[in-house]
């Protein structure tokens, strides 16, 4: 899982977990809410995208990555041997920010929305340790693991967000996924420690 690929790995998990629980939910795979066809209406788009002037042209639940940071823990670490001489610098270590928006059209949208994100909250906090075959693209003979965390952020900064955009605001909460790994291609040759040499004084004090 730790190719370029990763990110819409963390995608399509995080997707497939709330479409998972979802989808067997009467009220959420309602038609007047998400539906229970297939996990389109999970949408990888920014919120504002989907909707038209005020109002989305369809009943969606928005998971929009709207930032990424280096992971502040995993900086500084040590090259790895690979064989021999060979060294591989450490991989990238990311942190990543969603936005997540339910946009329902129609009457009772606010009530439907409420109820889809609240559906969203509960199972991303049931599931705040992702780990083994749950991760979409992680390879069986090199376990990771997610961390899912609700990252409140300010009502400034949120409205920011959307009026960049030229959308009235939506209700929207904040997730922070972490860590994940890029692997980086570049390697160096070093020489090994061929010998060591230790060598004992004694120091008399006069």
């Amino acid at each position: 899982m730790s190719g370029y690929k990763v990110i819409h790995a963390v995608d399509e998990t995080l997707r497939h977990l709330l479409w998972s629980a979802m989808k067997i939910d009467p009220t959420i795979s309602d038609s007047n809410i998400l539906g229970s066809s297939d996990d389109k209406r999970i949408s990888f788009e920014p919120p504002f995208r989907l909707i038209q002037d005020t109002e989305p042209d369809n009943n969606y639940l928005s998971l929009f990555l709207y930032r990424i940071v280096e992971n502040p823990d995993m900086k500084n670490r040590s090259l790895e041997q690979k064989n021999g001489n060979l060294l591989q610098y450490p991989p990238l270590s990311l942190n990543l920010f969603y936005l997540v928006t339910p946009l329902i059209k129609g009457q009772s949208s606010s009530e439907n929305a409420h109820k889809l994100l609240s559906k969203a909250m509960q199972i991303f906090y049931d599931n705040a340790i992702v780990t083994g075959a749950a991760i979409q693209g992680s390879p069986p003979d090199k376990p990771e693991e997610l961390r899912i965390i609700f990252n409140p952020i300010s009502l400034e900064d949120i409205t920011k967000l959307w009026s960049s955009s030229m959308r009235p605001y939506h209700l929207s909460v904040s997730y922070e996924v972490k860590v994940i790994y890029i692997d980086s291609e570049r390697e160096t040759e070093a020489e090994q420690v061929r010998r060591k040499h230790i060598e004992f004084k004694q120091v008399t004090k006069t």
